[in-house]
């Protein structure tokens, strides 16, 4: 059986935010590698479990926080059919389940990863790799699994380290507590909010700040989870849409798409600026519009879901060269209490030839108004993934961010 907590009441942040489990009997008796003793779970904070797949090593970790809680051997995709790395989500789950696309094939305690086909289950496990692409499991483990999981657990498959390593940063995101003052920020600033206790608040703001305590307290209990990856081209074309708009031209839709009234409002700025009026998109072009609004150019762009739907997203900058890599990382916000700043650990999806967490943190910068914004959004569980490769193509409909290293 497994034990669960729900919290209640306001006293503490935690006691709002959801189902933590906290471990069968039997799990707590049972140590993930090397026969050592278990952890004592009943002493470990209630931060959510992440499932992490060693595909070269074909095992499943199970891990609360820091704490490895249990292992099982796996099979993964084989030749031909390997499971993708990648960031990954359980999406739904089903006791008894039949394939769709392999012959009706039985998938007892399926847990789905991806709409097209991906998921954990019950199966035959030698040695090796020998599934389409799933992610077999031993038939006592896959049973036992499939009562701890819940929909929006984290399942991270990599071949390199399984080990989320705690980690400190100032790009790295910090709850923001109900009273946090209005504008502690200077425009720009890309650190951490100040501290709302020495943060000085006027009568003006009082009625404003009760209404944003409600909001907090109001705000949903879902964890958020944030992506910063590189631009796109129809970014970049939104982007040349809006600065057309704020220099007084009419790009028509800001839809991203070069459309006849984009184009119009291009030859009209190129005009302005005594160059001939072509209507093309062109670097030039790009550099002379930031130039003309007073900003730097965006490189990167960071994304916000949270219960599975998009929320919002703003261009942040990415330092260094275009060509140089991020890596595929995963951040984690484990669990905390209110006035905690909380406790983040970090995960590279890949292998050890990618930068580190904390080198491709050090490139990023993001404004000090979406810092807010996302402070006050924060519960335990969410997440940030740094990734070169964007939003996934299975990254849709009823997903978190499914991010898979190319």
């Amino acid at each position: 059986m497994i034990s669960r907590l729900r919290g209640v009441g306001l006293g503490s942040l935690a006691a709002g935010w959801g189902i933590f489990f906290l471990a069968t009997a039997g799990l707590a008796q049972t140590n993930g590698v090397g026969g050592g003793a278990a952890a004592n779970l009943a002493e470990l904070p209630p931060d959510p479990l992440r499932l992490i797949i060693a595909r070269d090593e074909q095992r499943i970790d199970i891990y609360r926080g820091t704490t490895l809680l249990k292992s099982s051997r796996i099979s993964t995709g084989k030749r031909g059919h390997e499971t993708p790395l990648g960031v990954y989500s359980i999406l739904g789950k089903s006791r008894h389940h039949r394939s769709n696309i392999y012959s009706n094939a039985p998938m007892p305690y399926m847990q789905r990863i991806t709409w097209s086909g991906m998921a954990l289950h019950q199966g035959h496990v030698p040695n090796y790799p020998a599934s389409h692409g799933c992610i077999r499991l031993p038939k006592a483990f896959a049973a036992e699994l499939f009562k701890m999981t819940q929909v929006g657990l984290d399942v991270i498959v990599t071949a390199g380290d399984t080990t989320p390593k705690p980690i400190e940063h100032n790009v790295l995101f910090r709850p923001s507590p109900p009273g946090a003052a209005i504008g502690s920020h200077d425009e720009g600033d890309a650190g951490p909010a100040s501290d709302p206790a020495t943060a000085a608040i006027g009568l003006a703001d009082m009625e404003y700040m009760v209404d944003r305590i409600e909001a907090y307290r109001n705000r949903s209990t879902k964890p958020i989870r944030i992506l910063i990856t590189r631009r796109t081209g129809q970014q970049r074309m939104k982007d040349i849409q809006r600065m057309l708009f704020e220099l007084g031209h009419d790009p028509g839709d800001i839809d991203g798409y070069l459309g006849r009234n984009t184009g119009g409002a291009i030859q009209a700025f190129q005009r302005s600026i005594g160059e001939p009026a072509t209507g093309m998109v062109t670097d030039e072009l790009v550099s002379a519009l930031y130039k003309a609004v007073g900003r730097e150019e965006a490189t990167g762009h960071l994304y916000v879901r949270q219960n599975r739907k998009a929320l919002f997203d703003a261009p942040v900058a990415i330092a260094g060269a275009e060509d140089e890599p991020l890596g595929t990382h995963m951040f984690s916000l484990g669990h905390f209490d209110e006035g905690d700043t909380g406790a983040w650990t970090a995960l590279t999806v890949g292998d050890d030839v990618m930068p580190t967490p904390r080198a491709t943190l050090d490139r990023l910068s993001i404004p000090a108004p979406m810092r807010e914004r996302i402070a006050a959004l924060l519960v335990p569980g969410s997440s940030l993934i740094v990734s070169d490769t964007g939003l996934g193509r299975e990254t849709g409909k009823g997903t978190d961010f499914i991010v898979q290293p190319r």
